[in-house]
């Protein structure tokens, strides 16, 4: 017998730069049919001009959990975003040494976290500044030692081709979520 969802199950994708996590998640809405809350500092002028202070990363959590309710009051039968309140937390602590208020409670309300593996082909990209794969691997271990220190429920996606990642994604969430 399956439990009656009173919310959709909201996913996540995290992890460190250059992991995928936005092709894969727009890949993961479409396979799944779910809608999918995108990365607001992509688009943030602050943030694309390298000024992003902590003010502004509790803005971007406030609009990401405006964005998660909004959809979610629509009620589809999930949510996939890409990124979330995990990495502005990672980001807050990298430059202050503390968490970002209000980001663990809302990392809390994430049914999922899709850590996707650091890739080894550097992509450039103006948002980017960890570009030895040695540095971007010491921060994901950072991740998995927040997710577990806080028992966030979480899957590892290695890096594989997208077909294979993809499926190895739908198989994680059917494994830890049910069958969507």
């Amino acid at each position: 017998m399956s439990l009656r969802r009173l919310n959709p199950p909201i996913l996540v994708l995290t992890g460190v730069e250059n992991s995928g996590k936005t092709t894969l998640s727009k890949a993961l809405s479409e396979a799944l049919g779910w809608p999918c809350v995108l990365e607001a500092a992509r688009q943030d002028e602050t943030v694309i001009q390298g000024n992003t202070r902590v003010v502004d990363l509790e803005r971007l959590l406030g609009h990401h959990i405006q964005s998660v309710a909004h959809l979610s009051a629509q009620v589809p039968p999930g949510l996939v975003c890409d990124t979330g309140p995990l990495v502005l937390d990672r980001w807050c602590s990298e430059m202050t040494g503390h968490s970002l208020q209000g980001a663990l409670e809302a990392q809390k309300r994430v049914d999922l976290y899709l850590l996707c593996q650091t890739l080894t082909t550097w992509e450039p990209d103006p948002l980017r500044s960890l570009p030895l794969r040695k540095d971007r691997l010491e921060h994901q271990e950072r991740y998995i030692n927040h997710l577990d220190a806080h028992q966030l429920p979480w899957a590892f996606v290695p890096e594989l081709p997208l077909p294979e990642r993809l499926q190895a994604s739908l198989d994680l969430i059917a494994q830890h979520l049910g069958t969507p």
